[in-house]
């Protein structure tokens, strides 16, 4: 993934996105408070760390999932993690490590999650379902595997050209891994690790297990936002 110039993105800028990324927006703590819920590792298992999600899931915008139907939406997460859960990469691989079949999976996995009913919403006499969606789908995914899948939004899929199908979040991962592993030979020339990184860039509030999947999530809001800046 490059900036909007067209240029890989640089530690520097990555730092600066990151401090403005924590300044100007709650979804940090958000998170923060999720993880207090359901530890270090979220088990679509259990319910009330299902529960947990959905929660946070309306907290980050996801308005799809209506609190009357959490249960629907519960049941459909559980019937998901039944089938996908172990195609995903293990809970601490970073999305660098990823091979070119896990990316295929993880892009699976979504696609199928993002079919999967949040809600059921009445027009007239009939109720009509409503789905997790793209961004439900890719903000669930980055809640299991926040090391190595990182979320999306609307803003940010308009931004690189994605129309939210299991290809273009496939396109999406292969962008960003591109992004991370140009950060680690950066980081390389100064001696910094690869671990070390969201240490350096980001606030200190950016810690593990969530770090580098909100590191690059906090660029990606702020290369928007500024240029958005730039247009006006």
């Amino acid at each position: 993934m490059r900036t909007a110039t067209g240029k890989p993105v640089r530690l520097h800028e990555l730092a600066y996105a990151c401090r403005l990324y924590a300044a100007f927006t709650d979804f940090d703590r958000s998170i923060t408070e999720f993880r207090s819920v359901v530890g270090p590792a979220l088990d679509l298992g259990t319910e009330i760390h299902r529960h947990a999600l959905l929660r946070w899931l309306n907290s980050w915008g996801c308005r799809q999932f209506e609190k009357k139907d959490h249960p629907l939406a519960s049941d459909e997460l559980k019937e998901w993690a039944g089938r996908y859960m172990v195609r995903l990469p293990p809970p601490h691989q970073g999305l660098a490590e990823l091979s070119e079949d896990a990316l295929n999976e993880a892009a699976e996995a979504y696609g199928d999650l993002k079919g999967r009913r949040a809600s059921a919403r009445d027009r007239g006499s009939r109720s009509h379902p409503v789905t997790f969606g793209a961004t439900g789908a890719a903000k669930g995914l980055y809640a299991l595997r926040p090391e190595a899948l990182p979320p999306w939004d609307d803003p940010i899929r308009r931004h690189f050209c994605c129309d939210g199908s299991p290809g273009s979040y496939r396109q999406f991962l292969s962008s960003v891994q591109d992004q991370v592993r140009v950060l680690v030979q950066e980081a390389d020339q100064f001696g910094i690790p690869a671990s070390e990184i969201p240490k350096i860039v980001g606030p200190r509030t950016f810690e593990p297990p969530q770090a580098r999947g909100r590191v690059l999530l906090g660029y990606n809001h702020e290369e928007l936002r500024s240029t958005l800046r730039r247009r006006i």
